[in-house]
């Protein structure tokens, strides 16, 4: 499907994307740099740029946050913030424009990003609220192939939490950390086979409990 991809911040309390301007303006005065020192060098940076582009190939160079929205059909499809620490988090919008799916990369030692936690709510049908929704459920994956799952019903105090019976094939979970503008695999939102990841809970119950 035809899309490109611009970098201004995506705000989803509003399901909006702000402007270049706005965008700009919001890292001049409000992002807080973990280096006093580099965060200056951002500042003064930022004094002369007139281009989000040119401030989010700055950020990736230095590791300043930004965000990246991937545009289809003249709507905001889904987004990626990266963060200060270095991860990159996909999220993803539906038909309201509100998010319903995230996966988290984090950088490993190889130089090679990985999927270490996926999110996702269960809506309801016809509402459009953030908090129209019946369940969520949380997936935090390791590189050795294990998989905890936390599902959580809204309002509830308890929560259910499955532990993978045996390794999750990760091959699916590694990603290239991307060149700056090639945002396509990053972006990709089928990862794993239909069944992959439910095969990886199959068996005989240990410790599956309600917590």
């Amino acid at each position: 499907m035809d899309h490109h991809y611009v970098y201004q911040n995506w705000l989803r309390g509003y399901r909006e994307m702000h402007t270049e301007e706005k965008t700009l303006n919001y890292y001049a005065k409000h992002e807080v740099y973990q280096d006093e020192s580099k965060g200056k060098v951002a500042k003064k940076f930022l004094k002369t740029c007139t281009s989000t582009e040119d401030w989010a190939r700055y950020a990736y160079e230095n590791k300043y946050a930004f965000n990246v929205c991937k545009i289809i059909n003249e709507e905001v499809d889904s987004y990626l913030s990266y963060d200060l620490l270095g991860d990159f988090t996909i999220s993803f919008l539906d038909e309201y424009l509100r998010k319903y799916m995230f996966y988290v990369f984090t950088e490993q030692e190889n130089g090679m990003l990985f999927c270490t936690g996926m999110m996702f709510w269960e809506h309801i049908k016809g509402m459009d609220d953030d908090m129209d929704y019946t369940k969520a459920w949380t997936y935090i994956f390791e590189t050795n192939g294990n998989v905890k799952v936390i599902e959580k019903e809204k309002d509830a105090k308890e929560e259910c939490i499955w532990t993978s019976k045996r390794p999750l094939n990760v091959a699916s979970n590694w990603e290239p950390k991307p060149v700056f503008g090639d945002w396509d695999s990053i972006f990709r939102m089928k990862r794993w086979g239909d069944g992959e990841l439910d095969e990886v809970f199959k068996g005989v119950p240990d410790n599956m409990g309600m917590r």
